[in-house]
């Protein structure tokens, strides 16, 4: 079944490549490739795991990514890069706080959004995306629309809750505040002030720091194996 997949990816890539041309005026799909590689704050280990998992197990699971994007309108690149870093794209993937599944999806947030089986993909994902979308749309802060998706992106990892507090403690105008400042917020807090647990030095403040600029990363990268230029993509405050 693995060699399908490849077989799948490899074909499928080189077609993209092929009609890249078209697509973009001022860079072809490999250059924009390359750039997007060279440019990933990701090490080579990082880089390679990804470039695997994208060939090996993602494209089982391409098709739920897609139907999950046109029933919540959020770009599908970015929830295959949210799993991505939740779970490795890994259906069974399980968190020592007990969260499950391609999404990481906590039993609560599951029966909010409708998924009975969290250790089903398809389920799991479009849980996810229907979270993630519910967090877009009460989510009031934010200076910039760069601004708002770093922070919604926070809220998904750490909680919305957690993230309205930083933002309270910043500014009384928090529909204002930037995601660079609560970023510097988050520097100085430890999952103690979260009711979460730090892993040893690494401080759960931080570990939301890395989780979006991860996400990031690997939404840069997914665009650019789909040939989307960076001026198509979304924009993310901090490193654009």
């Amino acid at each position: 079944m693995g060699n399908i997949f490849r077989f799948f990816l490899i074909t499928f890539s080189g077609l993209l490549l092929l009609s890249c041309a078209e697509k973009n005026n001022e860079l072809s799909c490999e250059e924009i490739l390359d750039t997007s590689y060279e440019n990933s704050s990701l090490n080579n280990f990082e880089k390679n795991k990804f470039k695997d998992l994208l060939i090996n197990r993602y494209p089982q699971f391409d098709q739920m990514f897609q139907e999950a994007s046109e029933e919540t309108n959020i770009d599908k690149n970015l929830l295959a890069a949210i799993s991505f870093q939740e779970s490795q794209w890994d259906p069974r993937a399980k968190s020592n706080m007990g969260v499950r599944g391609m999404m990481m999806v906590t039993l609560e947030t599951a029966a909010l959004v409708g998924v009975e089986k969290r250790l089903n993909p398809e389920q799991n994902i479009k849980g996810g995306a229907r979270y993630f979308g519910i967090l877009q749309e009460k989510n009031i802060l934010g200076a910039t629309e760069a601004d708002k998706l770093a922070i919604v992106l926070a809220s998904y990892n750490l909680g919305p809750t957690s993230i309205i507090n930083i933002a309270n403690e910043i500014s009384e105008d928090i529909t204002n505040v930037t995601w660079n400042e609560i970023s510097e917020r988050l520097e100085t807090i430890k999952g103690q002030e979260l009711n979460l647990t730090d892993n040893g030095s690494y401080t759960r403040g931080q570990q939301a720091i890395d989780y979006v600029n991860r996400v990031k990363d690997y939404y840069r990268l997914l665009s650019a194996h789909s040939c989307i230029a960076p001026k198509d993509r979304l924009t993310f405050s901090l490193g654009n």
